[in-house]
C-alpha cells in the first residue's frame, strides 16, 4: 500500500509540475502575443501617418510651386551639351565648351536666389 501511495504522489507531483509549465508558457506566449499585436497596431498607425504626409508632399499644387520657385532657371539641354565618353576620354571636347566650373556657378546661382 505504501508503495502504491508514494507512485501516486510521485506521478501527481510530476503532472502538477507539468500543468504549472504549461500554464507559464501559456502565460509567456501571451504576453509576446499582446506585444506583437501593439507592435502591428503601432506599424498600422504609423503607415497610415506616412500615407497622409506622402499625400501632401506629392500634391500637384505644390509640385508645380516648387518647380516654379526653384527651376525656374532651368533651360532644356542642347546638343552641344551631350558628350561621348570616348570623346572626353580622348580630350577631345571642343574648346567652345566649358565644362569645368558649371557646377560651382550653378550652385552660386542658386544660392543667390534662396538669400
Amino acid at each position: 500500500m505504501n508503495r502504491a501511495v508514494v507512485i501516486s504522489l510521485s506521478l501527481l507531483t510530476a503532472v502538477g509540475l507539468c500543468v504549472l509549465r504549461i500554464k507559464y508558457e501559456v502565460v509567456f506566449l501571451r504576453k509576446k502575443l499582446h506585444d506583437i499585436e501593439h507592435d502591428i497596431q503601432k506599424y498600422q498607425d504609423d503607415i497610415r501617418i506616412y500615407s497622409a504626409e506622402w499625400g501632401c508632399l506629392n500634391d500637384p499644387k505644390r509640385l508645380k510651386a516648387l518647380c516654379e520657385k526653384y527651376l525656374s532657371g532651368m533651360r532644356p539641354m542642347e546638343k552641344n551639351q551631350i558628350v561621348s565618353h570616348k570623346k572626353l576620354a580622348e580630350g577631345g571636347v571642343s574648346a567652345n565648351t566649358d565644362y569645368r566650373g558649371a557646377f560651382e556657378k550653378f550652385l552660386d546661382e542658386s544660392l543667390d536666389r534662396k538669400s
